[in-house]
């Protein structure tokens, strides 16, 4: 806050435009030097917003909560928006929001309990610019590892998942279109 107190505050702003103009004869202030583009400072990897992803997907499921109903705006910040649509319109096609196929987000047709309070480990196998393939592993107690892939896309400088496959075993049939990871 400012006080106007006699005529001090009018010698100071004379003060200040008069060392402005002096400067201003002085020549010009050199540029500043081009800014680079920023760095990805800020961006997370994907394989970090897969695992969080997973470690809070299993945690919900666990407390007996569906994701899609009960907590849709948590995995909106997880899941591009087109997929949500499509989950959305496959759950108001079944009863149970699950058809045949089973979960959605661990392609398997029943959860184990081990995977529910194992460990979730992710990496990422293929980046390019704006998308990425990311292996994630639920690690249980032996037998119970359980491997999907992720297709992210970058939406608003945040990884998202845009589908997930169940993580295949022959890696020969492996193409640039559809990677048989």
């Amino acid at each position: 806050m400012l006080i106007h107190k006699g005529n001090v505050l009018k010698r100071k702003s004379a003060s200040l435009l008069l060392a402005a103009a002096l400067a201003g004869l002085a020549g010009p202030l050199p540029a500043a030097p081009p800014r680079a583009a920023a760095p990805a400072a800020g961006l997370r990897a994907p394989e970090a917003v897969a695992a969080e992803f997973y470690g809070w997907y299993l945690q919900t499921l666990d407390a007996d909560q569906d994701p899609l109903s009960d907590r849709y705006d948590r995995l909106n910040a997880y899941v591009a928006r087109p997929l949500v649509d499509q989950l959305l319109k496959r759950l108001q096609a079944t009863d149970a929001g699950r058809t045949a196929a089973g979960d959605y987000f661990l392609q398997a047709s029943r959860i184990r309990g081990a995977w529910l309070h194992g460990r979730v480990q992710a990496v990422t196998l293929r980046r390019q610019a704006r998308s990425a393939d990311v292996l994630v592993t639920l690690d249980g107690d032996g037998d119970a590892k359980h491997e999907v892939v992720l297709a992210m896309v970058l939406d608003n400088r945040v990884w998202k998942i845009r589908q997930v496959t169940r993580a295949a075993l022959d890696l020969s049939e492996s193409s640039p279109v559809r990677p048989g990871i």
